[in-house]
């Protein structure tokens, strides 16, 4: 166990699985469970599988929301998204597979986002530097 002090205990549980606020509840997880750090020691491969599912779907859903966001403020700001790639990199790809939730944008894509949102003559300023209007 990681935290070397609890006492692991065998038993059948339904275990909730959390990732950045988002959570589900994974029923009947077989294992052996410690009273202290809830380190999980699974006792059959359905109930690793069920769980590892589970942190699958939790992922794919904060990368799906996180698109959402994305679209959002890069249509806010009233950017295409090839521009959105020139001002941020990544290629002219880049923000089709942030919205799309296929991939996750660096955070630092996301702070410049809000802070181009919050203050639009940041966003006039890059856009002038990465000549996308004079």
């Amino acid at each position: 166990m990681n935290c070397e002090t609890g006492t692991m205990t065998e038993d059948v549980r339904d275990v909730v699985v959390e990732l950045n606020g988002l959570s589900r509840t994974v029923p009947q997880i077989r294992g052996m469970f410690c009273d202290t750090c809830e380190e999980i020691e699974f006792s059959d491969k359905d109930s690793a599988a069920r769980y590892a599912e589970a942190m699958d779907a939790l992922v794919a859903e904060r990368k799906a929301a996180i698109g959402r966001e994305v679209k959002s403020l890069r249509k806010k700001l009233k950017l295409t998204q090839r521009q959105a790639s020139r001002i941020f990199g990544g290629g002219i790809n880049a923000f089709s597979r942030y919205e799309r939730g296929v991939v996750e944008p660096p955070r630092a894509v996301l702070t410049l986002l809000h802070v181009m949102e919050r203050h639009p003559e940041v966003r006039d300023e890059i856009c002038r530097e990465q000549g996308l209007y004079g």
